[in-house]
């Protein structure tokens, strides 16, 4: 983190991370059928139902409108079952593009793309190690607030998903960025294992045999051409932001390079430093202000130690994070924690 003025708490998120309209009527749809007020979760967010399926809404919007519907439910469950229940009529109209694969793992690769091309500023990846399969997500700004139904409303869609073809799977890992804020039993008992809270991402993580499973030719109607939703323009902006959501992308995973964020870019090192010598922030810049909405994410959202903090932001020890948080703020981690707590 470099020396610069930065106000706290964080500024509101940027409009960049957006998803498409399309999904809106069926998140109405399921909200009701799980005996919510859906229109009531709607209006609190400013949102409307019968937005076109091409428009593009802030990321943070929807994200709310599934943090106000979920604090209408009993259990913290309750938006994990929305998720499943979104699982069968989403992949008939938002996600047709899988039904044409014949095996279950097929299908899983097009709907994380899908997923991506529908929803702008998030990764959806699929990973196989050994023997098993792990289908992760995660927002990549963390001033998007809050995310935590939204979290486990998508990880029970994919459950869901994988459900539908493979039968009742209990999974092998389920993660969650977020602070356990509700019944932990209760979600536990529909994923089929217990969750574990402030990991680095969202993560649901499967035997890897099940990838090889037939799907049936007639479980779907044929699917048709790609939806309008997923073939709008998406904002690729210029080259400078695309490093930056490149370099958002990676912080809090761990250490990274200049030579890992031009890898993930498709560029050379030269390329990735000819762009960066234009007018505007140097890659140092982009990174510590990244790393800054990352700690004080962390810092005042989460109860994760200040070392693993450091750990996740690149830096080698506890005392360099805190000196390079004190240098930008002129307060040490521990006092915005404190800060945090007392006004909670």
């Amino acid at each position: 983190m470099h020396a610069s003025q930065r106000s706290l708490p964080p500024a509101a998120p940027a409009c960049r991370a957006t998803i498409s309209a399309a999904a809106l009527p069926l998140i109405s749809d399921v909200l009701a059928g799980a005996g919510l007020d859906a229109p009531r979760a709607f209006a609190e967010t400013g949102l409307s139902v019968t937005l076109a399926p091409t428009n593009a809404i802030p990321l943070d919007r929807f994200t709310t409108l599934l943090e106000n519907a979920g604090r209408q439910a009993d259990t913290q469950a309750c938006l994990w079952s929305c998720g499943r229940r979104i699982a069968e009529p989403a992949l008939a109209t938002l996600f047709p593009s899988g039904l044409g694969e014949t095996r279950l793992g097929g299908l899983l690769s097009r709907l994380m793309a899908d997923l991506q091309a529908l929803q702008e500023g998030t990764t959806f990846d699929r990973q196989v190690e050994g023997d098993t399969c792990t289908l992760a997500y995660r927002i990549h700004d963390p001033r998007i607030w809050p995310r935590s139904r939204d979290a486990e409303f998508t990880l029970g869609f994919l459950h869901a998903v994988i459900e539908r073809f493979a039968g009742t799977v209990p999974m092998a890992e389920l993660a969650l960025e977020h602070e356990q804020d509700g019944c932990r039993a209760a979600l536990a008992r529909q994923a089929g294992c217990a969750p574990l809270y402030g990991q680095r991402l969202n993560m649901l993580a499967f035997p890897a045999r099940l990838l090889d499973l037939a799907i049936a030719a007639d479980a779907f109607p044929a699917p048709g051409h790609p939806p309008d939703h997923l073939q709008r323009n998406h904002f690729d902006g210029d080259a400078r932001q695309r490093i930056g959501e490149a370099i958002r992308r990676r912080v809090g995973q761990g250490p990274f390079s200049q030579g890992d964020i031009a890898a993930d870019l498709g560029l050379s090192g030269r390329s990735l430093r000819r762009l960066l010598d234009a007018d505007g922030p140097s890659f140092r810049s982009m990174t510590d202000d990244a790393r800054l909405d990352y700690a004080l994410w962390a810092l005042q959202r989460t109860k994760l130690p200040v070392g693993e903090i450091a750990w996740r932001l690149g830096y080698t020890d506890q005392g360099a994070f805190a000196r390079a948080f004190r240098k930008v703020t002129g307060a040490p981690p521990s006092g915005l924690r404190k800060d945090a707590g007392s006004s909670g």
